[in-house]
């Protein structure tokens, strides 16, 4: 077994422990960790090996950071929770609680571009940091004192509408199922009716891959070609929450096309726009009417002649022409009529009565389904 790191260190031991009744054996690893203020701190990684091969999930990722100082001193309070919108100025407030030292900030856009936020001094306790993000997203906001983080830091904020679902987007292709090295596959993720929001696509493997994606009509196309064989994680969010089967796990066999190296991440993001599928209907589905509206009959003085201020009324008789909607409509010499009641009394037979306010001539339409009863449309005297 092999340990390395790319810290400075001395590496005491590496000890082995024997169970005889399980058929493994345990190490124990010492490491001594020595820092000054001339080591720059930030993310290492720490490689495991066993007979030259990475154990799983090695290299291991390692946090170095300076000594918090005053930072754990500092609160912040007014932090927007919700409608912070893209291209428009947010903030929120920094207490210090009496620490001293020197305050900076930084927002991180789900695309990986990072802008600093603007801190103003309001009083001698107290910042106020404005930050402004430029996409849709899960944003992350890096706030330190002293160069160290402060407590919570850094803070998730959600920009863009709320409007989009994730748990409405979905992915399916050949690309999430098996996969051969150096031949490229793809996989459609389906954003219909999921709103606009940011697609994050992230394939970590024991290799890069070259990745890339489109927008097609359900959604958008990813495509990618493995080089290196073995089991790959493909992570899919929609404003930084994991999709509906996220991550999947994408087994690729054939050959090393290229040299395989530690745990690699490819990634891409995109800002999506809105899409409905032309294949799916929305809103309710009507049923399939079968009718005849040459068979509908009509009677009454409200299709001849009618009166102001009184209900004047006809009947619609379809008991012979199917099944389908009847469909009434007055307008008159200025504007539609007032009020129309349409009454079913029975066996698809209808009693409409209507109300008219103006003189003139006025146009009575009556339809059964998409088409017009025998006379309609009627003319009508007031």
């Amino acid at each position: 077994m092999a340990v390395s790191s790319q810290l400075p260190h001395e590496l005491s031991s590496v000890m082995g422990e024997c169970n005889k009744a399980q058929p493994f054996r345990t190490y124990k690893v010492c490491q001594e960790i020595q820092l000054d203020n001339t080591q720059p701190q930030g993310e290492y990684r720490v490689g495991i090996k066993f007979n030259d091969q990475h154990i799983p999930d090695s290299p291991y990722k390692l946090f170095i950071s300076p000594a918090m100082g005053d930072a754990h001193k500092l609160e912040v309070f007014q932090f927007p929770s919700a409608g912070v919108q893209a291209d428009k100025p947010a903030a929120f407030l920094v207490r210090k609680n009496g620490a001293k030292g020197e305050l900076d900030a930084k927002i991180v856009s789900p695309s990986g571009t990072e802008d600093d936020c603007f801190i103003q001094t309001i009083d001698s306790d107290t910042y106020s940091v404005r930050f402004m993000p430029r996409e849709n997203g899960i944003h992350n906001i890096h706030v330190k004192f002293n160069g160290v983080h402060i407590p919570g830091s850094p803070y998730r904020i959600k920009v863009g509408k709320e409007d989009a679902d994730p748990a409405a987007v979905h992915a399916h292709g050949n690309g999430l199922g098996e996969v051969k090295t150096g031949q490229k596959t793809d996989f459609l993720v389906d954003t219909c009716s999921a709103g606009a929001g940011t697609l994050a696509v992230t394939i970590d493997g024991p290799s890069k891959v070259s990745m890339d994606c489109t927008e097609v009509e359900e959604g958008y196309k990813v495509r990618y070609t493995p080089l290196v064989p073995g089991d790959y994680f493909i992570s899919i969010k929609y404003n930084g929450y994991h999709i509906v089967g996220s991550p999947f796990k994408v087994t690729c066999t054939g050959e090393d096309l290229a040299e395989r190296g530690a745990q690699e991440t490819s990634s891409v993001v995109v800002e999506t726009v809105q899409k409905v599928a032309k294949s799916k209907q929305v809103g309710p589905v009507l049923p399939l009417f079968k009718s005849d509206a040459s068979k509908v009959t009509s009677k009454g003085m409200g299709l001849k002649k009618a009166y102001l201020q009184k209900q004047n009324m006809f009947t619609v008789h379809a008991g012979d022409a199917g099944n389908n909607i009847l469909y009434v409509g007055v307008y008159g010499p200025k504007s539609p009529c007032e009020e129309v009641f349409i009454k079913h009394m029975g066996r698809n037979n209808y009693q409409v009565n209507y109300v008219v306010r103006d003189r003139g001539e006025y146009i009575v339409i009556v339809k059964w389904g998409d088409d017009h009863i025998p006379g309609s449309p009627f003319k009508v005297e007031v």
